[in-house]
């Protein structure tokens, strides 16, 4: 693809952008708003993420799924890390059952296919609401909104440097067997992002001192590339280009919350030890 080709398809990816940054600017006006965003993003990610399962021969009821994600988010505004872990055993335990009545209701599949699905329905529920979840635990700590504004704007700074550099001037593949289009280029450029806006963002909004900010930036890197990686891997295992559509130019909601959702538990455990 030529560089008028690329300028041609990048604008609708920055327009989708720049919307889906107001969105999460306005959410971080009030606590109550940025769970209610976050709720409606687990349900896409968990639909979007059921469906692409099925490519590899795994069944979870996106039904079920997509709803169950939001007791994990309520309680985990409501009641914190406790009301966290509670309502993630209860919707495991209610997607199980929905799970094992389906398969004796629809009487197909073997007992093996059945445990594959049940093992599935698991991943799906830690994947997405769980990991989201530990955002809105965040926002909901004392100077969570800095936190974690810092955190996804240290993902947005990864993402944009490395996607940027990366699709114009990268040659050299970084993991050609798990994502053809990374590339050496692409990567150092989003070590520059990580640095320059996750060490500023740490300073300046949460106020810790140097050495603190560039522990900071450092793990949100490192959450960040391998989020990117490991999703990358399973959509190569199932054959998919992209989680879904929805979003022109990025792909699907999982498509954007790949680097986000190992990032936001890291920014919570840098809460916990280190706030």
């Amino acid at each position: 693809m030529d560089t008028a080709a690329k300028s041609k398809t990048l604008l609708p990816r920055v327009l989708v952008g720049v919307g889906l940054g107001g969105a999460f600017l306005g959410s971080l006006l009030d606590p109550i708003l940025f769970a209610f965003l976050a709720a409606i993003a687990a349900m896409a990610g968990t639909w979007e993420l059921s469906t692409a399962l099925r490519h590899g021969g795994w069944t979870v009821n996106r039904w079920a799924a997509a709803y169950l994600t939001l007791p994990v988010i309520g309680f985990s505004f409501v009641e914190g890390a406790r009301g966290q872990w509670l309502s993630l055993v209860g919707v495991i335990v209610v997607l199980s059952l929905v799970t094992v009545i389906y398969h004796q209701f629809e009487r197909q599949g073997t007992t093996r296919e059945l445990l594959r699905n049940l093992s599935a329905g698991v991943f799906v529920m830690f994947y997405v609401p769980l990991s989201l979840s530990f955002a809105v635990l965040t926002i909901t700590s004392s100077n969570g909104t800095n936190i974690l504004f810092s955190v996804v704007l240290t993902v947005v700074a990864i993402d944009t440097f490395g996607y940027l550099i990366g699709r114009f001037f990268g040659k050299t593949k970084f993991a050609p067997g798990v994502s053809p289009k990374k590339t050496w280029e692409g990567f150092i450029a989003s070590v520059i992002g990580a640095l320059l806006v996750g060490i500023g963002s740490a300073v300046l909004l949460i106020g810790v001192e140097l050495n603190l900010a560039v522990l900071f930036s450092l793990a949100i890197l490192l959450a960040a590339v391998l989020g990117d990686l490991a999703e990358s891997l399973i959509k190569r295992d199932l054959g998919i280009k992209d989680m879904g559509d929805i979003l022109p130019g990025h792909g699907g909601v999982m498509d954007r919350l790949d680097s986000m959702l190992p990032a936001a538990f890291v920014g919570y455990l840098f809460t916990l030890v280190f706030l």
